[in-house]
């Protein structure tokens, strides 16, 4: 897959990045780090149409399908604390792969929905929860069409996404006020990463292009109007994130 592009950038904080700052390779991708944010990204970077094709033969999410039960209960705690964060019951799973978040949240009496550009995961998400739950498509035309939400719910995506300040556009755009956004996503700037970096095993490239530190989503966030309230503490190199619109 790997293609020469042009010079590579941050995409949490944007600054361009030298191939000097090199931290590792794998799978024919050098892994660079940005030295204002500390925030990883793979280069070349692939092309909106290598991703598309990587992710026709994705097995990730058969795997995920057989995690159901034990996904459902684990998000029905999340969710019960978001909920109580907001007045609000509009709720929405960005990445909702095959429903389970949104399963739990129905099971809450929340008004919820789930997105994913995976069609085979959202087709599956009908079958077993109901159609008129699910939806395949972007988070940025969910968004242009003019959909809101309470409590946006998005795990383990954002470091797969091809553009992620459009993504993190859409989610500032499709939240309302006084409503939350919890993200989580691995966190490249934990002090458990090991060093070389690509002997961490979140550094599978292509299917993790970015590697976002605390400090990169704090200024990525920051720059669509969205506040980072707080970071949950986690032992693993994980971010978890609450935010909302400042």
């Amino acid at each position: 897959m790997p293609e020469m592009t042009a010079q590579p950038q941050c995409k949490a904080c944007e600054t361009p990045i030298q191939p000097a700052a090199k931290i590792g390779h794998k799978n024919g991708y050098d892994i660079i780090k940005c030295g204002a944010c500390g925030s990883a990204v793979i280069t070349p970077f692939p092309t909106l149409e290598q991703l598309i094709d990587y992710y026709q033969s994705y097995e990730g999410t058969v795997d995920y399908q057989k995690k159901a039960d034990k996904k459902i209960a684990r998000a029905k705690k999340r969710i019960a604390r978001l909920a109580g964060m907001t007045k609000g019951k509009k709720f929405l799973d960005v990445g909702c792969n095959y429903g389970f978040t949104v399963k739990a949240a129905l099971d809450l009496g929340l008004d919820a929905r789930g997105i994913d550009i995976d069609d085979t995961a959202v087709t599956q998400s009908k079958k077993s929860f109901g159609a008129q739950y699910f939806e395949t498509i972007a988070v940025e035309d969910y968004a242009a069409a003019g959909h809101k939400a309470d409590i946006i719910y998005t795990s383990e995506v954002i470091e797969h996404v091809f553009n992620p300040d459009s993504f993190v556009a859409a989610l500032a755009a499709i939240l309302n006020d006084g409503g939350v956004i919890y993200l989580t996503t691995p966190d490249g700037g934990h002090w458990r990463v090991p060093k070389p970096f690509d002997k961490w095993e979140q550094v599978i490239p292509p299917e993790h292009i970015h590697y976002f530190t605390k400090q990169g989503l704090t200024t990525l966030f920051a720059k669509h109007g969205l506040k980072i309230e707080k970071f949950g503490f986690n032992l693993k190199p994980g971010i978890r994130l609450f935010a909302r619109k400042q």
